[in-house]
């Protein structure tokens, strides 16, 4: 099982010293992501100006996490430490909103979320972290500054009674970002358009992308996505060479495993994000829920999905693709 399409930032260390901050909590290593991501290598530059958000989820139970109204991590065993770069999906400084929604544990023989799933005592309860940091691959952390835990946790409450899903929302002020990029931020509503319609085009539009997969043309696929790419080398703080490089390794990875692998399309399910902007096809249900519904498998195997999500310009008649 591969990791995601764009891989997030290497926070590997930072999860580790958070795993032992609550040593109480008996968490479980990662797993493996569900979808794969291109890869992204942080530059060498000067880390004065590269800020980077990130929030960093402790929890019994499974959860999904979203930021302005995008699925940007989810986890759907019991217990896990995660940490999650935000940087991809702020378009820049400004107020915004970050919600958690707990799911019942698997081993739930009613499949409802219990208060003790999120509160077990006041010594042992799960936690959500809003932190800003400075990346440094060179330092022993990975980041350069130090973060007080106290001032960036969020604060959760546990139901009063079990209940199917458990959500909470927080207004979060992102202040020190370096950069202002146009995202889907002037994007068409896609609410308005009517939903048999707007599902008609997105599988028309990844039909075609699964068509240039699976036919091995890499450098048609990779040129739809030229814009994203080249915000996510802003947000990401990607040198000119090193976007040069993920962009070939990148390639070399795709010829590998999409010409002739590329799956059909089925149990998915169209979902619209970002406040109407954006849209995707996730598989709904089973051992690969909410994986980009653009899977492929070789002989061997091994299943990856290729992330991909849709916006609009406006006055726009077609698609972009503008994350993954």
């Amino acid at each position: 099982m591969d990791s995601k399409y764009y891989k997030k930032m290497s926070l590997a260390v930072f999860s580790i010293v958070m795993m032992f901050c609550h040593c109480q909590q008996k968490l479980q290593n990662k797993i493996n992501n569900s979808s794969e991501k291109i890869d992204r290598k942080r530059s060498t530059q000067s880390a004065i100006e590269k800020i980077s958000y990130i929030a960093h989820v402790n929890a019994q139970s499974p959860y999904e996490l979203y930021l302005d109204d995008i699925l940007i991590d989810f986890y759907y065993g019991n217990n896990i430490s995660n940490t999650t770069e935000l940087n991809p999906y702020l378009l820049g400084n400004g107020k915004h909103i970050l919600k958690i929604r707990f799911l019942p544990r698997e081993d739930s023989p009613d499949k409802m979320v219990q208060p003790k799933d999120i509160i077990f005592n006041e010594t042992a309860r799960w936690h959500i972290y809003f932190s800003k940091i400075v990346p440094d691959k060179n330092a022993s952390l990975g980041y350069s500054n130090e973060i007080d835990y106290a001032k960036s946790e969020l604060k959760l409450q546990a139901p009063k009674e079990k209940v199917p899903f458990w959500e909470q929302v927080w207004e979060v002020d992102v202040k020190d970002l370096p950069y202002q990029v146009k995202g889907w931020s002037e994007s068409e509503d896609l609410k308005k358009i009517d939903k048999d319609v707007l599902q008609k085009e997105v599988v028309e539009y990844f039909s075609n992308l699964k068509d240039l997969l699976n036919n091995g043309k890499i450098d048609e696929f990779l040129q739809l996505c030229k814009k994203e790419d080249k915000e996510l080398d802003i947000v990401t703080y990607t040198t000119p060479k090193d976007s040069k490089i993920d962009y070939q390794n990148n390639k070399e990875k795709m010829l590998k495993l999409c010409p002739g692998n590329m799956q059909p399309f089925d149990n998915y399910e169209m979902k619209i994000y970002g406040n109407g902007r954006l849209v995707t096809l996730l598989i709904s249900n089973g051992k690969y829920r909410n994986w980009t519904a653009l899977i492929s498998k070789t002989p061997k195997g091994r299943v990856t999905s290729w992330g991909v999500i849709l916006h609009k310009p406006t006055g726009s008649k077609t698609f972009e693709i503008i994350r993954k």
